[in-house]
């Protein structure tokens, strides 16, 4: 028994030392250059396109709905056809990693399963209707480590 706890505790250490290593990565990225740039003029509503740089993803967006702070993400089915899954809750404030303000998407909401519940976006607004975001995992309270950045453009 004692050299299975070992092994599991080994095996999360090299996880979050992945996931520290991913953070200061990212840290260094154009992306976060732009994102320490970025404002919280505008709160979003109504539909966003969203996408991942270059990578091809069943994630189409997100919907917000201003007057109750919440949202939904769009996904993609197999047969073609778009689904709303994953609720969030929004509000503004300080980012995790940096001293700006910025809009944090909350998936600790609703009835998500558990694996969601550790996700916080973060968001901010780098053109009209253009928000940078960071998808980032809250696993060590107060350090959620940057996993992604993605991309938010108001839909027509």
């Amino acid at each position: 028994m004692l050299i299975f706890l070992k092994i599991a505790a080994a095996i999360l250490l090299l996880i979050l030392i992945g996931f520290t290593v991913r953070t200061l990565q990212l840290s260094w990225t154009t992306n976060q250059q732009s994102f320490k740039k970025g404002t919280v003029t505008q709160m979003p509503d109504g539909l966003y396109a969203g996408s991942v740089g270059e990578t091809k993803v069943s994630w189409l967006g997100k919907k917000f709905n201003l007057s109750a702070m919440t949202g939904i993400n769009l996904f993609a089915n197999a047969d073609g056809s778009t689904v709303e899954k994953y609720p969030f809750a929004f509000s503004v404030g300080k980012g995790s990693h940096d001293s700006i303000s910025v809009i944090k998407i909350d998936y600790d909401y609703g009835n998500n399963p558990f694996w969601l519940r550790l996700i916080l976006d973060e968001i901010v607004e780098v053109a009209p209707g253009e928000y940078l975001g960071k998808l980032q995992l809250r696993i060590i309270p107060g350090y959620p480590f940057t996993l992604s950045f993605f991309s938010l453009t108001k839909s027509s």
